[in-house]
């Protein structure tokens, strides 16, 4: 969709999948990961200004159900499901040029966590842990060093992220049950 709400249909991704994750670096859309009959995908593909796609470099760890979001120049792709039994702690980033790298991973494996951005941090909240549900977030400012802030109030997986203001918000999810918390985070 453009500024004036008019769809178009640019070249379809790479290979067909679900439970993939998007965000964006500088003039690049990026979907990466998933999930389809194939099994665990680490493909990326990248959307430029003109709609034109590229593959950048893989994914460092073909995984599905992973989180995304950005921090200053660029796109972070967060933990996953990398088998029915297992989940990964890995970080990829890819900068403005599409240049992959692999920056600290997560402090725990996750999968099913949510992220978002607030000011110069990049978080990533929640997931289901192997088993467990988790409250860990850890935050990755613009020279992708990791943080870990405190935790959720909550442990659940599933839940939303998303950033209003100066306040980065993560909502709902589930417990075992359906939750209704919002956990806020702000650079103090």
């Amino acid at each position: 969709y453009d500024v004036s709400l008019t769809r178009t249909n640019p070249t379809a991704l790479s290979a067909a999948r679900t439970q993939l994750a998007g965000t964006a670096a500088g003039d690049y859309a990026l979907f990466a990961g998933g999930y389809n009959s194939r099994g665990f995908s680490a493909v990326v593909d990248a959307y430029d200004a003109s709609l034109t796609r590229t593959n950048p470099t893989v994914l460092s760890t073909a995984r599905c159900d992973l989180a995304a979001t950005s921090v200053g120049n660029y796109a972070l792709f967060g933990g996953g499901q990398i088998s029915s039994s297992s989940s990964s702690a890995v970080v990829d980033a890819y900068d403005t040029g599409l240049t992959r790298t692999t920056p600290t991973g997560l402090s725990t494996t996750r999968y099913q966590l949510a992220a978002t951005t607030v000011e110069d941090y990049a978080l990533f909240a929640g997931g289901n842990a192997s088993g467990g549900y988790s409250t860990v977030v850890d935050a990755y400012d613009a020279s992708l060093t990791r943080t870990t802030p405190t935790a959720l109030g909550e442990a659940r997986d599933q839940l939303a992220g998303t950033t209003v203001g100066n306040f980065a918000l993560f909502a709902g999810g589930y417990t075992g049950s359906f939750s209704n918390r919002v956990d806020v985070y702000m650079v103090s």
